[in-house]
């Protein structure tokens, strides 16, 4: 177990992990960061999903669509394989942890 501290924030690895079932626009993962009780404006939070594309995490594009007679401009964003390596190790390395965890709880009862 001598796997190093995952290189990903627990607020990326949420991002990251929500990417993992399919693209998502920016407004729908702040919101889901909102459930999550994440309260972060959105210059920062498009600030860490820049650091993400920076690091190849993800991938984004902007699609346009009318909304009410106007063109919207969204950002939508896709995991690529070095994010989902990430959120594999860090669920690996967390999931360790928790067995180690349970492995000591259960030695000291015996």
């Amino acid at each position: 177990m001598s796997k190093a501290l995952p290189d990903i924030t627990h607020l990326q690895f949420l991002v990251l992990a929500a990417l993992s079932d399919g693209d998502h626009v920016g407004r729908e993962l702040r919101s889901l960061l909102a459930a999550h009780g994440v309260r972060s404006s959105a210059p920062a939070f498009y600030q860490m999903m820049g650091r993400l594309e920076d690091a190849s995490l993800v991938d984004g594009e902007y699609d346009q669509r009318v909304v009410g007679g106007q063109h919207v401009k969204e950002r939508r964003y896709r995991l690529t394989k070095a994010g989902a390596r990430a959120v594999a190790e860090t669920q690996s390395f967390y999931l360790d942890r928790l067995a180690a965890r349970r492995a000591v709880r259960k030695g000291s009862h015996a």
